[in-house]
């Protein structure tokens, strides 16, 4: 989301990634911004930064001992075995398009799209639904205001 909004990569996500190469590459990546308008720009880069912690959280609740006791509603919800792969390839490739700067919004729109998926998915779990949902609503605020900003 804050390759979208043109900014940074707020520092605390690069030291907790599971993945930093990935979290390197996105942040790197030379991304059209998504959203152009500029008081709706400020205010979206504003929650985001305040999102930072709840994204942490998520991540310490889903890979803690917390998450080992959700394990069984994750399955159900299809957050593991195939249908996580199939997610999670899909999001990948996705966001692999946009790191490697292949033109056009149309593969932020993907990522977001399989974005939505994974959030979806995640709303279905107990706890980790109520974390996750913020997160959620401030993606599909990106999407209106920049489907706004494109005239879309």
């Amino acid at each position: 989301m804050g390759r979208a909004l043109n900014t940074e990569l707020p520092g605390q996500i690069f030291e907790k990634a599971l993945r930093p190469e990935v979290i390197e590459g996105i942040g790197a990546a030379d991304v059209e911004p998504y959203v152009s308008d500029e008081e709706m720009l400020g205010l979206l880069r504003e929650a985001y930064f305040d999102l930072v912690e709840t994204v942490l959280r998520l991540q310490e609740v889903l890979l803690g001992e917390l998450g080992e006791e959700l394990d069984p509603i994750v399955e159900t919800v299809g957050l593991s075995g195939s249908g996580l792969r199939v997610k999670i390839v899909g999001f990948r490739r996705s966001v692999g398009r946009v790191v490697r700067g292949i033109p056009g919004v149309r593969w932020v729109k993907k990522a977001f799209e399989w974005g939505n998926i994974i959030l979806g998915s995640l709303g279905a779990v107990p706890v980790v639904g109520l974390i996750a949902d913020p997160i959620r609503e401030l993606k599909e605020s990106i999407e209106a205001q920049g489907d706004d900003d494109r005239g879309g």
